[in-house]
């Protein structure tokens, strides 16, 4: 009888772990699909074919549930550019939610196109705290700052004070905001040795830039991945194809 009990145990036992297997696997595969308002987004009808074709290399459908902002969200990004990501954050945000988009190509925005983006004035960036004030953002009042493809470029710029713009995106994210960071990936320790040439950055010494700034890293992402790319050529060369790096910071307690 101990025996016929213990061959019982050890089969539900058996049974148990196999389904918590399984509801582990249906759970990965639920967090892995993106939600219905990054769907939304990305299908809007209103978004441009060259966007809707520039979303093959950059998989907005991987890296918006990455950023993780919700309908409502405020959000400040730098060097918007053409305004790709901008237009995908505004239909995430919808209207209860505001981007301010700086760099942002005015004309993402004429004749009243995406009423929740404040595309910022032209401005040189020590001066970002005066234009924030100047747009009524307040300190500790922003959900997010993204920086795609652009932080490597404040690194040719020996005018830009980085420090001192980390710091005022620190004051100005909220407590639990996030700092998401996508550029193009040099060797790890590369620094900013191939910056000039290839506009290339290290990804780790990005971290430790931030980490100095008062940031910790929360999650990283493998999304733009391209292990084929070997880090020796420009980035054009790969036509959107070559390997970046994708981290989320959050801030640290002083």
């Amino acid at each position: 009888m101990t025996i016929q009990m213990s061959k019982w145990h050890r089969f539900t036992r058996c049974i148990f772990l196999v389904v918590i297997c399984l509801v582990l696997q249906v759970v990965n595969q639920i967090q892995a699909q993106p939600s219905e308002v990054y769907l939304k987004a990305i299908n809007h009808k209103d978004r441009s074919a060259s966007d809707k074709a520039k979303d093959k290399t950059r998989k907005p459908e991987k890296i918006l549930p990455f950023v993780g902002l919700e309908p409502g969200s405020t959000v400040l990004e730098l060097g918007a550019g053409g305004g790709h990501t901008t237009e995908l954050l505004a239909r995430v945000v919808g209207e209860k939610g505001r981007v301010y988009a700086q760099g942002l190509s005015q004309s993402r925005v004429r004749n009243g196109r995406l009423a929740n983006v404040v595309a910022l004035r032209k401005h040189m960036l020590f001066e970002l705290p005066d234009i924030l004030s100047e747009y009524k953002v307040e300190p500790q009042s922003l959900d997010a700052v993204v920086l795609f493809f652009t932080l490597h470029d404040f690194y040719l710029n020996n005018r830009i004070d980085k420090q001192g713009l980390f710091a005022v995106l620190r004051n100005w994210l909220k407590k639990d905001g996030v700092l998401v960071v996508l550029d193009n990936a040099a060797q790890k320790n590369a620094g900013v040795s191939v910056n000039q040439r290839l506009h290339r950055i290290g990804e780790n010494f990005v971290i430790d830039e931030l980490e100095k700034a008062g940031f910790s890293v929360v999650e990283t992402s493998d999304a733009l991945r391209n292990p084929e790319d070997n880090h020796t050529r420009p980035w054009r060369v790969f036509n959107g194809l070559h390997d970046r790096f994708a981290i989320k910071f959050i801030k640290t307690a002083k």
